[in-house]
């Protein structure tokens, strides 16, 4: 019943990629609820991640040129990447304004998305901004601190974001190391961030109960062992 449900309002497509991985139409439905614990549990990393990067940048951008409204003296520059970016900002603008929101230069960067503090590190912007960007990462050892590993990061961190934040199956992606290299970005940025959002943070302990579960046998199977054991 439980599985006809969530097949009927959740969609068969979706619900048929837990089905081929478990087999038994019950344990597809426990293996889904594991999948949206696990997201759950990624809202707080990802919290921290996103803020921090995007303060982070706030803060580098503003010294470098001097101003809070640094991303102003992109418009007209006649430099179609930096062009493309401050598009961005004015489709944030414009947002702000549809909901009466003051346009300060603290709303604006909150408004944008983690896709555009990500699209910074691009092999297309990165040449110009290196020295403000790559100090946000100012604890990252010397020999990983490249802008080229910074993107990577920030990519993945990115991409399983979205898979969360759009509710798509994370069960067959690598979440631990997924996970041990969003955190390692934060502590590049602030490690007291770092141990704070540790002390918090509920992935560890949900993947393990994944693991575990996954790794059980199926009622009929353990009956099986109990059975010849006896």
């Amino acid at each position: 019943m439980v599985w006809q449900t969530l097949e009927a309002k959740l969609s068969t497509p979706r619900m048929s990629r837990y089905l081929k991985g478990n087999r038994d139409k019950d344990r597809a439905a426990e293996a889904y609820v594991h999948n949206m614990k696990i997201a759950e549990s990624l809202v707080s990393v990802f919290h921290v991640l996103e803020v921090a990067v995007r303060n982070g940048i706030q803060k580098e951008m503003a010294l470098e040129y001097g101003r809070d409204d640094w991303y102003e003296e992109w418009n007209g520059t006649g430099n179609a990447n930096f062009q493309k970016l401050y598009d961005k900002i004015s489709e944030a603008k414009n947002e702000l304004r549809n909901r009466r929101v003051e346009l300060t230069p603290d709303n604006i960067v909150a408004e944008l998305s983690f896709g555009f503090w990500t699209s910074l590190f691009n092999r297309a912007t990165i040449i110009n901004l290196s020295k403000p960007l790559m100090r946000v990462f100012y604890l990252c050892p010397k020999s990983m601190r490249q802008p080229d590993n910074i993107r990577t990061r920030l990519n993945k961190g990115r991409d399983l974001r979205n898979r969360c934040f759009h509710h798509e199956p994370l069960l067959w992606q690598p979440l631990y190391e997924l996970h041990r290299d969003v955190s390692e970005v934060i502590k590049w940025i602030e490690p007291g961030l770092h141990a704070w959002i540790k002390i918090h943070d509920r992935v560890p302990a949900t993947l393990g109960d994944w693991m575990k579960w996954r790794d059980s046998p199926e009622p009929a199977q353990a009956e099986s062992i109990i059975g010849s054991n006896e």
